[in-house]
């Protein structure tokens, strides 16, 4: 009897002790569904943050079973002076945030709530002008980083030392930048006088990095090379974490070209023993400076899951968290977390669509929300089915409360096949469901017309200025030879590209002639920066001296959905003839883009 009584007792203590140790370890947190564990904190996000602020914010995210935290814009520099944002007795450091000490909030917060903080040390904004061979500036960069460690390290290692975890590198390393084994030497250099210089003072935490791709500057097989060289030559060690950003909020990867990217990383982190391999998803569309609705967010952990170690994101704090946006973000975020799907209701239907006229094939589209609007996070505006503008609740620090309207102005772009433009409005939600689409608003357009007579083909024009050498004409013949772009991409080497300056482009027609139409073939790739003109317009002359204008090209709208390059033929048709020998088209570029065009044509009946 007294056996028996003891396996019981037996029995239960192990069941106890199962149950213990499976509520408390990683095979509970484990399922089959991914979830971030940390996300980035930009601290200008937080410079009017209380101590109750952080302790809220830092809840949230531990809520949501995320341990770690990386914190950048702890100093930064401009020039030869260095702001710092933590309190500190150097008075040759000017401070970014007088009234409060981010820092030692963060680290307080993070250590109650058992969080582990990756600190930022310095980052100089000259990093995107400097060349990667510019060795002097690169070592000179990571002297100030070092120093401003050791200044972190003595300031708060001690006082928290369970929150004060490890470092991060602000330096974003792409493959457009460092595109040649050579230029990563410099990089490689660097680094490594900054490991040495923290390990001598034996302030060498775990570091993490995050680099970025771009698949329009080469491919995952060529990264997985780069990353192999600087592994084999670096003095990372175990524990250092190489974190990319998923680039799918920047644009830089189509969403189908994440998974193959990592795949290839994983490679290269494999050969470096030690190394652990994160992925940084990105939770924010560059094409409205949004948050992104979480079922594209948790398709990009679901593609990176199979590759990685761990995921954090850019940025809970700053697109999802309740101190910053709607909690709708928050709430169906939560519950995805919990019950391993996102909650999906019914949204209601947008009313009283209507689509007014501001001038010739110039539209005003507005709309009413539904008398029930919770759960809707936007709106989504379609053209003919095509999805042409997205509008988004937005944030408080970093948004633009006036973007969240109810009326977007539309100019479509004309073709030759349509007549008519129906708008239809759905309402969008959190997890990114849609309602069903309102009433549709139909408005006639002008459809283009296109003349029978192609007058300019393969005449001879001028150039001024010339195009950028990347994107040369150097036999002046691509622009009149009839030969468009065959591919969506500005290596197509029938698009001659400019660098922010106007360009005039005059074509001699080789005798004076009726001309009545012109066309204008432009290329938008806002990743390859690559966007339409401010303004366009047409002169003549018969002397090619004196130019007469005859009228602007009319610029569309860019559909939202237009993400990854896309043709734009302009027309401009007269509404009568004229006789010209000079047909020039004056271009004016955006500041600090590229217009990039493969065709002009001059037409006639």
């Amino acid at each position: 009897m007294k056996n028996k009584k003891a396996i019981l007792i037996v029995s239960i203590l192990a069941i106890a002790l199962f149950t213990f140790i499976y509520f408390n370890s990683p095979l509970k947190s484990n399922k089959n569904y991914p979830i971030v564990t940390g996300s980035f904190i930009q601290l200008d996000l937080t410079q009017n943050w209380s101590d109750s602020d952080w302790k809220k914010e830092l809840t949230y995210l531990k809520q949501n079973k995320m341990n770690y935290l990386v914190l950048s814009g702890v100093s930064q520099t401009n020039g030869n002076i260095t702001k710092i944002s933590y309190k500190n007795s150097n008075t040759n450091y000017p401070k970014l945030y007088p009234n409060v000490d981010p820092v030692d909030l963060c680290l307080k917060n993070a250590q109650k709530l058992n969080m582990k903080v990756f600190m930022d040390t310095n980052y100089n904004d000259e990093w995107w002008q400097i060349s990667p061979e510019n060795s002097a500036w690169l070592n000179s960069q990571m002297e100030r980083s070092s120093l401003i460690a050791d200044d972190l390290y003595r300031n708060y290692h001690r006082k928290y030392p369970n929150a004060f975890y490890g470092w991060y590198f602000p330096y974003e390393v792409d493959n457009a930048k460092f595109n040649k084994f050579n230029k990563y030497d410099y990089l490689i250099n660097a680094i490594n006088v900054h490991l040495k210089t923290l390990s001598e003072r034996n302030e060498r935490l775990p570091i993490l990095l995050s680099p970025f791709m771009n698949s329009s500057a080469g491919t995952a097989k060529e990264y997985e090379a780069d990353w192999k060289y600087v592994f084999s030559k670096t003095n990372f060690r175990k524990g250092d974490v190489f974190c990319p950003q998923d680039c799918v909020g920047s644009g830089r990867l189509k969403l189908e070209e994440v998974n193959s990217w990592y795949t290839a990383l994983r490679k290269a982190v494999d050969s470096k023993p030690g190394m652990l391999f994160w992925a940084n998803a990105e939770n924010f569309d560059y094409a409205n400076n949004s948050s992104a609705p979480l079922d594209r967010f948790l398709k990009q952990l679901t593609l990176e899951q199979p590759c990685v170690d761990n995921i954090i994101c850019f940025s809970y704090s700053h697109y999802y968290s309740p101190n910053n946006i709607d909690s709708g973000f928050n709430e169906a975020y939560s519950y995805y977390v919990k019950k391993g799907k996102l909650p999906i209701k019914k949204l209601d239907i947008p009313q009283n669509l209507t689509v007014s006229t501001i001038e010739k094939n110039k539209f005003k589209i507005t709309w009413s929300s539904p008398k029930n609007s919770n759960n809707i996070c936007g709106y989504e505006i379609y053209r003919n089915g095509t999805l042409i503008s997205r509008i988004m609740t937005q944030r408080k620090y970093g948004g633009n409360p006036q973007s969240f309207t109810k009326s977007i102005t539309d100019i479509p772009l004309l073709r030759e096949d349509t007549k008519h433009c129906t708008y239809e409005v759905r309402s969008l939600g959190f997890s990114g469901n849609v309602s069903k689409p309102s009433k549709p608003a139909v408005v006639a357009v002008d459809s283009i017309k296109k003349l029978p007579n192609l007058l300019s083909r393969n005449c001879t024009y001028t150039l001024l200025p010339m195009p950028h050498e990347n994107y040369n004409d150097a036999m002046l013949k691509k622009l009149t030879d009839g030969k468009f772009a065959s591919v969506n991409s500005v290596k197509d080497k029938a698009l001659v590209g400019w660098y922010t300056k106007p360009i005039d482009i005059t074509i001699d027609l080789g005798s004076s002639k009726q001309v009545e139409q012109f066309m204008v073939s432009y290329f938008k790739d806002t990743i390859s920066w690559a966007e339409l003109p401010d303004r366009a317009s047409i002169a003549v002359s018969e002397d090619g001296v004196n130019f007469t204008p005859v009228g602007l090209f009319r610029i569309p709208s860019v559909p939202f959905s237009d993400r990854y390059g896309s043709k734009y033929p302009l027309y401009l048709t007269l509404s009568r003839p004229i006789n010209a020998r000079y047909v020039k088209l004056t271009s004016v570029t955006k500041p600090n883009y590229y217009t990039f065009i493969d065709e002009f044509e001059v037409r006639g009946n």
